[in-house]
């Protein structure tokens, strides 16, 4: 740990020794008292202690041999110390000067040069006294910013879950049907203004409430984390997956074709097929999914209407066997 440095600079050799004295008897082993006559050597040792790990505590000045004036000596040592308590004798403080230190630097006090007219002692006692004040609150500043700023991260990472929670589906892990339908409106919206191709994905798992009845519902949670994180897998980042709700899921494709969005279908239509997990009893579990695509419209109103047109192709895959993927029948007619 550094010392603590009182640095007197005057050019009186009876004055520094008055000085040395009266501050020796008060202070102890960890200050150190310093004499100089002249202040640009005053400054190169102030900065020779600073770099030591040192803080220079107090000035004490008066006129000194040197050119450098009292004023530049506070200012340039100032960019390196500023908690310094500057203290002045009143023959060496012109008006000029006082203005340049307290402009760029600070004043702890004027004193009388006759130590007779002073209590030295008691100033240099308050000086201590007042920057350990300072230090005690600027060590309570950082430990408070400190505990503001780990308090202020807490409540961001909480927000943060919050903010999962409420867009998240809890089972799935993917996008609850709120998120699903505030991400994919501005999409849409978006994709009918700037005439841009969207596909829209109703998805279903076939049977679901048969592997419910006989496997138990904990295998049927089982079935629907599984398909809809292989689901999201095979999607892009830029589309837009969520569970409606049960066994009922749909994605939004935006700038994908028909025979694009056909194709990323039949791939996730595929790879559920392939897909299986063991049941409490270690018995093998299969399922399948079947999957209803339409595009958009340019006079469709909104998210619904789309997810309409959708589910009526989904209906057309139920009813053609499950486990396919069908185009509604208003897009097969718009190629016709």
């Amino acid at each position: 740990m550094g010392k603590y440095v009182i640095a007197c600079i005057v050019n009186d050799i009876q004055i520094l020794d008055g000085l040395y004295n009266k501050i020796s008897r008060i202070v102890d082993s960890d200050y150190i008292v310093e004499s100089y006559v002249n202040a640009e050597q005053a400054l190169i040792g102030c900065y020779n202690y600073i770099i030591a790990g040192n803080e220079i505590l107090i000035t004490i000045l008066g006129n000194n041999n040197s050119e450098m004036t009292i004023d530049k000596f506070i200012v340039e040592l100032n960019k390196n110390s500023p908690n310094t308590k500057n203290i002045l004798f009143e023959d060496v403080a012109t008006i000029d000067s006082l203005k340049r230190i307290i402009n760029e630097a600070s004043i702890y006090q004027i004193i009388p040069k006759r130590f007779d007219q002073v209590d030295l002692e008691l100033i240099i006692l308050e000086a201590i006294k007042q920057n350990a004040v300072e230090k005690r609150l600027k060590d309570y500043q950082r430990v408070l910013e400190s505990a503001v700023e780990r308090r202020t991260k807490e409540l961001n990472d909480i927000n943060v879950k919050l903010e999962i929670l409420a867009t998240t589906d809890s089972l799935s892990g993917v996008n609850n049907r709120r998120s699903f339908y505030e991400s994919s409106g501005p999409m849409i919206r978006y994709s009918r203004r700037e005439n841009k191709k969207l596909a829209v994905l109703m998805i279903d798992i076939d049977k679901f409430k048969m592997i419910n009845d006989i496997y138990g519902h904990a295998t049927g949670d089982k079935v629907i984390k599984l398909m809809a994180q292989k689901t999201k897998g095979i999607l892009r980042k830029s589309d837009i997956f969520g569970r409606l709700g049960g066994e009922e899921f749909a994605a939004v494709l935006p700038n994908t074709s028909e025979r694009g969005a056909m194709k990323a279908a039949e791939n996730i239509r595929f790879e559920v097929e392939n897909l299986e997990i063991k049941s409490p009893k270690n018995e093998i579990v299969k399922f399948t999914v079947s999957i209803g695509v339409t595009m958009l419209h340019s006079d469709d109103p909104d998210l619904d209407t789309i997810l309409h047109r959708a589910d009526l192709a989904l209906y057309d895959a139920k009813r053609a066997g499950r486990n396919r993927v069908c185009l509604s029948k208003t897009d097969l007619n718009a190629e016709a």
